[in-house]
């Protein structure tokens, strides 16, 4: 996958509504980028208590651990069994991950949709991210 396509896939990640996370670009969405990829790198949390530390990084505010989890994995980027402490990578969040790891944030802004405005599908996640 090319770096503009990769963008262009991070891009449906933080701001479509239907398949990403339906951010908006106003406010502080740099610092939003960074925690959706911090907490993707502790991935599994189940793993060594990583939950606390995620807990931490969702600043301790009861709730605020749950609605990030919680609109990751409506996002697809995660899933989790009994308990969203305990979430794991999807495939879709393993790319992020490693797109995420080799873009900045101020690259993401500038671009648009892929597919000429089509839906991804699960192909999408499944080739190498590279940015």
């Amino acid at each position: 996958m090319s770096s503009e396509h990769a963008l262009e896939h991070l891009y449906v990640i933080f701001y479509d509504n239907q398949q990403g996370l339906g951010l908006c670009g106003c406010g502080n969405p740099e610092a939003a980028y960074d925690l959706v990829r911090d907490l993707l790198g502790l991935m599994p949390l189940y793993e060594e208590s990583r939950w606390k530390t995620a807990e931490s990084l969702t600043g301790n505010i009861p709730g605020a651990h749950h609605i990030v989890l919680g609109a990751m994995e409506r996002a697809g980027l995660i899933e989790h069994g009994t308990s969203l402490s305990g979430a794991w990578l999807t495939d879709k969040g393993r790319w992020c991950l490693a797109a995420m790891r080799t873009a900045e944030f101020e690259d993401l802004d500038r671009q648009g949709y892929p597919h000429d405005g089509e839906p991804c599908t699960d192909a999408c996640w499944r080739a190498p991210a590279t940015a």
